[in-house]
């Protein structure tokens, strides 16, 4: 469905005023918008005093992005934020006490504080407004044990490819901590839905310049160099993106990315045809997904140099459409196993 979408072979046309539209009509970009814009009201210091976001979804949609840009708005407010990955509910606790009621924490790919009962309860605490802020334990100084409070009280940031509302995914008896916990702030949940997920990647490579940044090997031995994709090899890395959506493992702008930087080095001498042809297997699954349709393919070129551009880091955020329109044929091309066709459409996109 969508405007995007016609069966293989159909005429197909692609108004710039129609990609503009993703940014409000894609479950996608609407489910990152609202993840920024929780992250957003985490805490009191900027935020509205929320004590804890959940962000769940695919992998490579933009999660660990939306966290990092909210990790610098708080250290432009001089709060250092905390990352870890707890392994029990003491390392948890460690973590709560070395924020000391002020740093923010975030967790990444945690699931395992959603499978533990006592982590579990101590999130419940942390983030229930009616409970007690200071949680008490016991600790050895020196030859003593004496108690130590432990304030819960900061902002909490967790996210997992975990499909946190998913029944099947959890121990049922936890479903009813879950639904407690959640009911205070419900989890941001991406969905993986590939159409969707196509489409929010070519958006992002057509607004905010996925596709153009490549890394290259220095050739004196000192740091990459950094250097800019045409738009001849932007548009066929979005080409073979669309044409393998039946065989990706992942469709994901980071998938998307990953293949423009492995065409813009082949472009310039600097990986070997059977070295990219290994990567973009590496890329492809063994089970393709036959009963999805396949989007048709647009003029690429023309759309990366008119679709008006997002301020800032890739984000889901509005962006206004440009006065004039244009409307460019789309070339169907037919999709062929992954094994037969990689290396025809890397040699394509690299001469």
């Amino acid at each position: 469905g969508g405007p995007f979408w016609t069966p293989i072979g159909g005429p197909f046309w692609t108004p710039i005023d129609s990609w503009c539209k993703v940014a409000k009509e894609n479950v996608i970009a609407r489910q990152m918008a609202l993840a920024k814009f929780k992250l957003g009201d985490l805490g009191i210091e900027g935020g509205v005093g929320l004590r804890a976001v959940y962000l769940c979804g695919p992998p490579g949609v933009g999660k660990t992005q939306s966290i990092v840009e909210q990790e610098a708005v708080w250290r432009s407010r001089g709060l250092e934020p905390l990352r870890c990955r707890p392994t029990n509910v003491v390392e948890l606790l460690d973590y709560f006490e070395q924020a000391r009621g002020v740093r923010p924490i975030v967790m990444e790919e945690a699931d395992i504080i959603f499978r533990s009962k006592p982590m579990f309860e101590v999130l419940k605490q942390a983030t229930d407004p009616l409970t007690p802020d200071i949680l008490y334990r016991m600790k050895r100084v020196g030859k003593a044990k004496v108690m130590i409070p432990i304030r819960l009280n900061v902002p909490i940031c967790v996210s997992t490819n975990m499909d946190l509302l998913h029944d099947a995914g959890w121990d049922a008896k936890l479903l009813p901590d879950r639904d407690a916990l959640f009911n205070r702030s419900m989890p941001v949940v991406i969905p993986n839905d590939p159409h969707a997920l196509w489409e929010w990647s070519i958006y992002l490579a057509l607004t905010s310049h996925l596709t153009m940044g490549v890394m290259l090997r220095n050739p004196t031995g000192g740091k990459p160099v950094a250097a800019s994709n045409p738009l001849a090899v932007q548009a066929n890395a979005l080409n073979w993106f669309t044409d393998h959506i039946q065989h990706l493992a992942v469709i994901s702008p980071r998938t998307l990315k990953h293949v423009a930087q492995l065409f813009g080095r082949a472009h310039r001498g600097d990986l070997p045809a059977v070295v990219l042809d290994s990567e973009l297997q590496a890329l492809l699954t063994d089970a393709p997904r036959a009963d999805l349709a396949v989007p048709m393919k647009a003029d690429w070129s023309v759309l990366l140099t008119t679709m008006p551009k997002l301020r800032g880091p890739a984000t889901a955020g509005s962006s206004s459409p440009s006065k004039r329109e244009k409307t460019v044929p789309a070339r169907a091309r037919s999709v062929a196993g992954p094994a037969k066709r990689s290396s025809e459409h890397a040699r394509e996109a690299t001469a």
